[in-house]
């Protein structure tokens, strides 16, 4: 029987709204956490005013595109449109 295959993706944890960057035209933004193995990072997922659809599980969604990447954005901004821009790579 061959043993379950382990996973590479990043796996999401914390995630709690924080301070917008000064400066950014953002008036939403929330800090996500994430761990795969020992590693733990932080990324920043920011919402352009006026932000109707910011929320915590929108800000996880945005970084699921990234999961599987050696190393994750550090800032991210969702545009009114919903487009999404790496603002500040690994």
């Amino acid at each position: 029987m061959t043993p379950p295959a382990t996973s590479n993706k990043w796996v999401v944890g914390e995630t709690r709204a924080v301070d917008p960057t000064p400066g950014a035209d953002c008036d939403a933004s929330y800090l996500v956490t994430l761990t795969r193995g020992e590693s733990k990072v932080r990324s920043m997922v920011e919402f352009v005013a006026p932000a109707a659809v910011a929320s915590i599980g929108y800000a996880r969604e945005v970084l699921a595109p990234f999961l599987a990447d050696d190393e994750l954005p550090r800032r991210l901004i969702v545009s009114r449109d919903g487009s999404v821009r790496v603002v500040d790579p690994a």
